[in-house]
């Protein structure tokens, strides 16, 4: 019987490498184009960003410049925009203050849900009736749109990929120009993060049927607040 189970697996195997040698049959290797390259480390401070953002809306991010002290005004505006009446936060963030100050003069009901309490007891609640979430970030990279996000036991993992909508604030004094110069800017070598979150856009997957779906195993939406970029 396991004889028989063997030979079965070996045949499969076989049959699907077989298939990916067809599909490449007759590639010219040698006539493929190369790599596109951007040196990024050259590259100015506005260039930097711009590439940075425009990386971002591609990937379907909303990104909007603005001051630090409009973040709770812009939070509520867009929160309302999209019917929207609770966010999910972290009391003990810097921008925890301003949030409330603007949650609280809003003209509609609109209540900021502190994260205090235990994800595993609380797991229906988390993921059917959280509709939004706010964090902050660490850092931001240029070459691929990416905001660097270092979860803590304030701010945990789950902030930024279970809500539907995710706001995250970056800051553009953070921006490296890619990722090989942000470790070792960072010092990583000596001291490697345990849990780091690299985000370019919103959720999305073509998994079923080869069709782009956003939304399926994270947010819906990536709405980036980002300071100090005029």
């Amino acid at each position: 019987m396991s004889y028989k189970f063997e030979e079965q697996s070996k045949s499969a195997r076989n049959a699907i490498l077989a298939k990916l040698k067809a599909q490449v049959a007759g590639a010219d290797y040698e006539k493929l184009p190369e790599e596109p390259t951007f040196e990024y480390a050259k590259q100015s401070r506005e260039q930097l960003l711009e590439n940075f953002v425009s990386l971002l809306k591609s990937n379907h991010a909303e990104v909007l410049p603005i001051k630090e002290e409009e973040i709770g005004a812009v939070v509520v505006k867009q929160l309302q925009k999209r019917k929207i009446d609770s966010l999910l936060y972290n009391p003990n963030a810097q921008y925890a203050n301003a949030l409330a100050s603007s949650f609280g003069a809003s003209s509609t009901e609109l209540t900021l849900l502190p994260f205090d309490f235990n994800v595993n007891e609380n797991k229906l609640n988390y993921f059917n009736d959280i509709p939004a979430s706010i964090t902050s970030s660490r850092w931001a990279i240029a070459e691929t749109g990416t905001i660097v996000l270092w979860p803590t036991p304030d701010e945990p993992r789950t902030m930024s990929l279970v809500p539907p909508v995710h706001f995250v604030i970056a800051d553009a004094d953070t921006l490296h120009s890619n990722f090989a110069s942000l470790v070792e800017q960072q010092n990583w070598k000596a001291q490697m993060p345990t849990n780091v979150l690299l985000i370019s856009g919103p959720s999305k997957t073509a998994d079923i049927q080869q069709t782009l779906a956003f939304g399926a195993h994270g947010p819906k939406e990536l709405i980036v607040l980002l300071l100090n970029s005029q």
